[in-house]
């Protein structure tokens, strides 16, 4: 159950975190800039309190990471800042079945053993339509060609993150190191991409470079994405390191909506929104817990 609690925990900050440009509209990469490094220099301090990562598919991994962090954060910035953050949440639904998908195929023993039981398999197939189905009409927000092509890369980035962190997690018996790697490695390496694509982009001299980063308005931002992506990362990681699956984690994480709305109707902010099909999502969202959770062999 603890991993339903830090998902839970993972899919609140990713409201946020959804939400921060829509109002701003400040240019993605640099948000992306704040978020990389900001994260990786508070916490660089602790890495020097662990032992040292000595194997090269741990630096493959935190590194491959880091860039598709750098692909999804941009993407999800920009998006927000230019279609709302309700049609940007809304196409992230597939990633749920596409990291379902991916997670089953690298890991054939495991789903072996899980096709076997036919009944528990063709259930949480079931499950998770009806609950991307749910997804998809509770966010009434049209979309159109344009931002669907414009976040698949978005969508195949947290697909691969979110297999990729469970890796990261697995990597030893030590939670601690695997999160104070994943927060200053991955998050530098993410860094590192928004800025270049930043400068590709934009083009900025030596001056205008570092008067835009640290822009009031913008540094103020960036400290606050800092501030709850640390808690996001750690909530996620630990999650995955739990989860059999880490779609069953994505799937929570695509609560962000519902915190949204709840969050929109306390400040009296209009939210277009389903209510019904958010109640039935949840629904599905119980019905796979348990089905996880329970004794009916569920070990993929």
């Amino acid at each position: 159950m603890l991993w339903i609690i830090n998902g839970l925990i993972y899919g609140f900050f990713t409201a946020l975190y959804t939400l921060v440009n829509q109002k701003h509209k400040f240019n993605g990469y640099v948000l992306g800039i704040w978020r990389g490094f900001g994260i990786s220099l508070i916490f660089l301090p602790f890495l020097f309190l662990i032992p040292v990562q000595t194997s090269a598919y741990a630096w493959f991994l935190l590194i491959f990471q880091g860039w598709l962090i750098g692909i999804y954060d941009s993407h999800l910035f920009f998006a927000s800042a230019r279609f709302g953050a309700g049609a940007t949440s809304r196409i992230m639904a597939l990633s749920t079945l596409i990291t379902t998908l991916i997670w089953w195929i690298i890991t054939p023993e495991l789903f072996v053993k899980l096709i076997h039981n036919g009944n528990v398999f063709i259930t949480i197939i079931l499950v998770l339509f009806g609950f991307t189905t749910s997804y998809w009409y509770m966010i009434k927000t049209p979309l159109n060609k344009e931002i669907a092509e414009y976040m698949t890369p978005a969508i195949l980035a947290l697909a691969g993150m979110s297999i990729a962190t469970k890796e990261i997690a697995m990597l030893g018996q030590n939670v601690w190191a695997n999160i104070i790697y994943y927060l200053v490695v991955a998050t530098f390496i993410s860094g590192t991409y928004n800025t270049i694509m930043y400068i590709k982009t934009a083009k900025p001299d030596y001056t205008t470079f570092f008067k835009t980063i640290f822009n009031h308005k913008i540094a103020s931002v960036g400290m606050y994405i800092v501030s709850f992506s640390t808690a996001l990362i750690v909530a996620k990681t630990m999650a995955m390191r739990i989860a059999p699956n880490p779609g069953y984690v994505v799937a929570l994480v695509l609560t962000a909506p519902i915190f949204v709305f709840i969050l929109n109707s306390y400040n009296r902010v209009p939210d277009n929104v389903s209510v019904k099909a958010g109640f039935s999502m949840l629904f599905f969202l119980v019905l796979l817990m348990i089905l996880v959770n329970g004794n009916w062999g569920v070990v993929d």
